[in-house]
């Protein structure tokens, strides 16, 4: 009877602890509070100063992934139930910048555009319903297709209210209460090919595809993460030397063991001008107040500085791809 019940006891601690272990887990996970916007297609989040986690403490993933940094939210936003789709961006852009993108289904992601694209959507949306914009820029290039490749003087406004894409720390926290493969289009079930929006998901979902369909452009430069709780981050200040982009949730080509929250990028460098036919973007909305950046010093701030033309813009000017710049103090 005494060995009887020692085995009862290790087995009742066993359970406790299997209990415990997923209560811990339970409480790791970003409080917060989802309700029907007044905007159309979009959903308040109050985030209820959460706090989420960015990167991973996986020794074998990518440097740019590493360390953990959590991002504490002081503010709520408002966010897409799903993907910008195909009809919705055609009807916009093609009045703005001709540019018409070639979909199977209306229904479908928006997919093969550069950020600046995404961006020029944004803008328009927040002028067409009476906002400023969050995007500001002196000049933009477009290629042969009417693609966006370079907005000369670019600057993001985290202060405005207005239409933008999500920042990372946004997506994550957003994409944390709906990771579900059973609800996602990825290379076990999408027959490699798009889907249409909210197409995996029942009436019980808020937010659609944050897992597969298409991957999703988001705000933030590419930069690196710290070991330490940042409040309001808005992802680094530039793109550093090769002006590297942040994607997020995979798409209907990975397998779903390849997918995962803290992974920013792609098999090829993304920058703002690239483009694929499994890339496509949210839309966000709302003013972060004291946003926050983090250099690739390690230094978080709360302010950067916003170059107002590119280096072919100067060369346009002074006809040399190298020049030294005179201040006179009058």
């Amino acid at each position: 009877m005494k060995w009887l019940a020692l085995i009862c006891g290790f087995f009742s601690l066993l359970v406790c602890s299997c209990s415990n272990s997923v209560g811990v887990s339970a409480e790791k996970k970003p409080l917060v509070d989802v309700s029907t916007d007044t905007l159309a297609g979009m959903l308040r989040v109050q985030t209820l100063k959460s706090v989420t986690v960015l990167g991973t403490l996986d020794s074998k993933a990518k440097v740019n992934e590493r360390p953990e940094m959590r991002a504490r939210f002081d503010y709520d936003f408002s966010i897409g139930r799903h993907e910008v789709t195909c009809g919705e961006f055609n009807s916009v852009m093609e009045n703005v910048s001709g540019l018409v993108l070639d979909c199977d289904n209306d229904s479908f992601p928006a997919t093969s555009l550069t950020f600046y694209d995404a961006v020029l959507f944004a803008n328009e949306r927040s002028k067409s319903e009476g906002f400023d914009t969050a995007y500001t820029y002196a000049s933009a290039v477009f290629d042969s297709e009417k693609h966006c490749t370079t907005l000369d003087g670019f600057a993001y406004r985290p202060e405005v209210n207005a239409y933008r894409l999500p920042t990372e720390a946004e997506w994550i926290l957003v994409a944390s209460s709906e990771w579900n493969a059973e609800h996602s289009w990825t290379a076990e079930n999408s027959d490699y090919k798009l889907h249409r929006v909210c197409g995996k998901m029942d009436s019980t979902v808020q937010f659609c595809d944050m897992m597969g369909n298409a991957m999703e452009w988001v705000n933030d430069w590419l930069g690196i993460f710290r070991d330490t709780t940042v409040t309001n981050f808005v992802g680094a200040p530039d793109g550093g030397a090769l002006g590297q982009r942040v994607v997020k949730g995979g798409s209907y080509r990975n397998p779903v063991t390849s997918i995962n929250l803290y992974s920013r990028g792609d098999v090829y460098m993304v920058t703002s001008s690239t483009r694929a036919d499994y890339v496509g973007f949210r839309l966000a909305f709302g003013a972060i107040p004291a946003a926050v950046w983090m250099g690739n010093n390690g230094k978080a701030a709360s302010s950067r500085i916003v170059p107002l033309a590119s280096s072919a813009t100067l060369r346009s000017v002074v006809g040399a791809n190298q020049v030294r710049l005179a201040f006179r103090n009058d």
